[in-house]
């Protein structure tokens, strides 16, 4: 009896004491902390939990449910005891500014356990040295001296697409542009293409890898401990305990031994390519000797490869759907590269595609309903005090605003889930809010490379075949789940086709 008095004496004071704290951190959260005056949901003021609910729990539905909250409080709310949200298109450049310092949130870095790519990168001045050698290689001019290899890769599937057209087989589309993406980054990056589209039905893609890397890293925004316990664990342990990681450790360690094959020499493929590649030119640069390590360079190449084919496959994926669903799309479309002379080994440079009017409507509207990065994307200005009508923003307040409630707001983009290329046509102003690449100092590196792609892949495929689809609706290829990026219904089969016969 007496040990039961004591062990309660023990733990009546740390209880108690837990009870205090977390009544004193809400009444502060609630009332006394910055943000307190604005408007949002109580329980998001009060803890990250309210965040893990939708995210986590409900898989990816807070970005969706942001729309839901911003309806009903107003175009500035308070999404966490920490952080602002805002939807007006109108303040969009205002937080991605190119002008003035702008710094990562560091709760966003965990998503991906505070790797060292410059995505995650969370200090300005050192985003600006990571990203300072890897923006000539993003360049139009580098893209535009890559052409080659885009072209030649499209040919490729496109030669394994008549093979799907000769034997009546179902092509699964979405799977196909995410295996020409991957080969195409992956030979720009190091000289070594994954050589994905010769994969038999497109089987061996890294979609089940990227779905398990975002998803985990959806848990992981909120216990970031994930990945370096991960990183540490034997191979065999992962792939024992729970088989559906093993591809995120295994593309991150696959990744960083190809850096490290580059420099210990193994990987020369670059001697033998009339092109220059990302990770040899990296290891050449003026970078401190601390940034070239292959833990640090395996991170960036993960961020280069993923980015790379993720969201540009996607966009192919939505576009081809919606010019499939559409015959009258189709038709115009095939006119106009008809007419710019457009046809199987002769598909013009990447500039002069962008110049056709239609051509250009529906790269514009696939990237659009593709939505580029769908959650939300702090940044806290540290040097200024931002402003929002008649609210005075702190500094160094995360203040995020999310690419989806611009692209699908109603009064620029009428009907925003139609498919409607003649809107870029009839209005060029539209281009002011168009960002699917976000904006600023930490604008998507890849946006050449990935309009580059768009264009060519367009061109070059439906100047070719005509598809049909095959038990396929919009359901597959409208967002469903926010994970970073978009994924549709998990019980999707994908974007299929077959090929009509000519």
């Amino acid at each position: 009896m007496d040990a039961r008095v004591s062990l309660l004496w023990l733990w009546f004071p740390a209880n108690l004491a837990l009870i205090v704290y977390l009544a004193s951190l809400y009444l502060y959260r609630l009332f006394f902390h910055p943000l307190a005056k604005f408007p949002g949901p109580k329980l998001a003021a009060l803890s990250n939990w309210y965040e893990f609910y939708y995210d986590v729990l409900l898989q990816g539905k807070f970005t969706t449910h942001l729309q839901e909250l911003h309806k009903q409080y107003g175009p500035i709310i308070r999404i966490t005891p920490t952080e602002l949200h805002i939807n007006d298109p109108e303040f969009y450049d205002q937080i991605y500014s190119r002008n003035g310092r702008r710094d990562k949130y560091s709760y966003f870095s965990g998503r991906f356990g505070y790797a060292s790519d410059s995505f995650s990168t969370i200090d300005h001045d050192v985003h600006r040295l990571r990203r300072k050698p890897l923006n000539p290689m993003f360049s139009a001019k580098r893209i535009g001296e890559f052409q080659p290899v885009i072209r030649e890769n499209l040919e490729k599937l496109c030669q394994k697409i008549a093979q799907y057209q000769k034997d009546g087989q179902v092509v699964p589309l979405n799977r196909a542009w995410m295996a020409v993406t991957t080969d195409i980054i992956t030979e720009y990056a190091f000289a070594k293409s994954y050589n994905q589209v010769d994969s038999p039905n497109f089987q061996d893609t890294l979609h089940e890898a990227l779905v398990a890397v975002y998803t985990t890293g959806q848990f992981a925004l909120h216990f970031p401990i994930v990945f370096p316990i991960l990183d540490r664990l034997p191979d065999w342990f992962v792939l024992l305990a729970q088989p559906a990681l093993q591809p995120v450790v295994g593309l991150r360690k696959d990744l960083g031994r190809k850096v490290g094959d580059i420099r210990k020499g193994i990987n020369e493929g670059h001697k033998m390519v009339s092109h220059p590649t990302i990770f040899h030119e990296l290891l050449n640069s003026d970078l401190p000797a601390s940034e070239k390590t292959d833990a640090r360079l395996g991170d960036e190449a993960q961020l280069i490869v993923a980015a790379g084919l993720i969201t540009t496959s996607w966009a192919l994926t939505v576009g081809s759907f919606h010019i499939t669903a559409n015959k009258t799309i189709y038709a115009k479309m095939h006119e106009e590269l008809r007419t710019a002379g457009v046809k199987a080994g002769a598909v013009p440079d990447w500039h002069k595609l962008e110049v056709l009017p239609y051509l250009n409507g529906c790269v514009h509207e696939a990237v659009r309903l593709a939505h580029g990065v769908s959650t939300r994307n702090p940044r806290l200005a540290p040097e200024t005090e931002l402003r929002y009508g008649q609210w005075a923003i702190p500094k160094n307040t995360p203040v995020s605003m999310t690419t989806v409630d611009v692209l699908m707001n109603e009064t620029i983009f009428p009907s925003p889930r139609e498919f409607r290329p003649e809107r870029w046509i009839k209005n060029p102003g539209l281009e002011r809010s168009f960002v699917p690449f976000s904006r600023g100092s930490r604008q998507c590196l890849g946006i050449n490379l990935a309009l580059a792609e768009l264009y060519i892949a367009f061109a070059t495929v439906f100047s070719r075949f005509e598809f049909e689809l095959f038990e396929t609706d919009v359901s597959d290829v409208e967002m469903a789940h926010a994970y970073l990026v978009p994924y549709s219904k998990w019980d999707t089969k994908g974007v299929r086709v077959k090929v009509k016969q000519t």
